[in-house]
């Protein structure tokens, strides 16, 4: 006898409330142009972040960015879009995560000369992929 999974199981308590919160906080953020282009580019300037070093500040993401990256990354791995160092400081690609441990990695064709271009391009992906989602 095959019983359907509870709610539980299927964790539809996490995914409604992710759901609202994507829906309230960080949707209104993606599709107001100006604001999308404005976190667009802030991610272009620094993909990742930075730690004081040699007596320069430390670069901190805005709050409506970490917003963002914060929902992007919560995604499952299956499918996750992941950075591949092919060559360190030359080539960079873009992976798929088949979400199975052991399993390997997709890798795309399209190459980077660094790690912060390959980021940018999958956090480009993320948000395309999350405004089709969340389609009205």
């Amino acid at each position: 006898m095959i019983k359907d999974k509870t709610g539980t199981q299927l964790n539809q308590a996490y995914t409604s409330v992710d759901d609202f919160n994507t829906i309230k906080y960080v949707l209104p953020l993606l599709r107001d142009e100006k604001t999308r282009n404005r976190l667009i580019e802030e991610h272009r300037a620094c993909p990742v972040g930075r730690a004081p070093h040699k007596g320069q500040p430390m670069v901190e993401h805005s709050k409506d960015l970490i917003r963002v990256l914060d929902k992007l990354r919560r995604q499952p791995m299956a499918g996750k879009l992941l950075t591949v160092c092919k060559k360190p400081h030359e080539d960079y690609r873009i992976g798929i995560a088949s979400g199975v441990r052991g399993q390997p990695v997709e890798i795309l064709e399209e190459s980077f000369s660094s790690e912060e271009a390959c980021e940018h391009a999958i956090f480009l992906k993320r948000i395309v992929a999350l405004l089709e989602k969340y389609a009205e």
